[in-house]
């Protein structure tokens, strides 16, 4: 068992995901520079995910997310160099899909709120942008028409995809917006001198407010009530 405590302190963590039921089950995952690990208490402790893989060496994991109806399917998703894992018993056992050559590093993953019907995911990627499954993760295709920066550093789905098809992307140099649900991409107006975005949230009423919010590597915190149109800071005066 590993333990909070004696987590190395160069094993970089990359990405975490709780379930959606977390309050009773207490599930979470972390994808960590030394593979895929789940805890079953809340993160007080942590044992390894892949064990079925038999691998000969740490496989390192960049990115992971669960279903929305994770606490009835148990499906998890983790990124890796060149690929997608997907469980659909909570980590017990896996499948890969591989992504087009040459392999990109997933950095980030999204899965649509109405997974359970339309099977969709998106994958960002470090230098080759977003590649979208329609199928649960089994084959993933490009889609980065108008993404002028394939530098993906967070993806956000609207709670309202179904209907909306709305998607924010996080890049190295702005933020970008779909509204067909990753084919074509179009700039939002968020000022480039304040990237890099290593994240972006949608409220849950996006559908009547449309307000999402950025957090910026070194210049703060930003909320836009007009589908990101214009910004405005949230981080204290003379921060932003």
């Amino acid at each position: 068992m590993l333990t909070n405590t004696l987590i190395d302190a160069d094993d970089v963590v990359y990405g975490l995901a709780r379930s959606p039921a977390f309050e009773r089950d207490g599930i979470c995952f972390s994808a960590r520079l030394s593979g895929l690990y789940r805890s079953e208490d809340g993160g007080a402790s942590w044992q390894p995910a892949y064990n079925a893989l038999h691998l000969s060496e740490p496989l390192a994991t960049t990115a992971v997310a669960l279903s929305p109806t994770f606490e009835r399917d148990q499906v998890v998703f983790a990124g890796i160099n060149g690929g997608v894992l997907r469980s659909a018993d909570g980590g017990a056992t896996w499948h890969t899909a591989m992504l087009p050559k040459p392999p990109p590093l997933v950095s980030t993953l999204a899965v649509s709120p109405n997974f359970a019907i339309d099977n969709t995911l998106l994958a960002g990627t470090l230098e080759d942008g977003v590649f979208c499954s329609t199928d649960g993760g089994t084959h993933w295709t490009a889609w980065n028409f108008g993404l002028l920066d394939l530098d993906v550093l967070t993806l956000a789905l609207s709670p309202d995809f179904e209907h909306d098809q709305t998607v924010y992307v996080g890049t190295g140099t702005g933020i970008f917006r779909s509204a067909n649900g990753g084919r074509a991409w179009r700039e939002c107006g968020f000022d480039s001198a304040l990237a890099p975005v290593v994240a972006v949230r949608l409220s849950p009423e996006y559908a009547h407010d449309r307000t999402l919010y950025a957090e910026t590597e070194s210049h703060g915190h930003y909320v836009s009530i007009d589908q990101g149109n214009a910004w405005e800071c949230l981080t204290a005066a003379g921060e932003c």
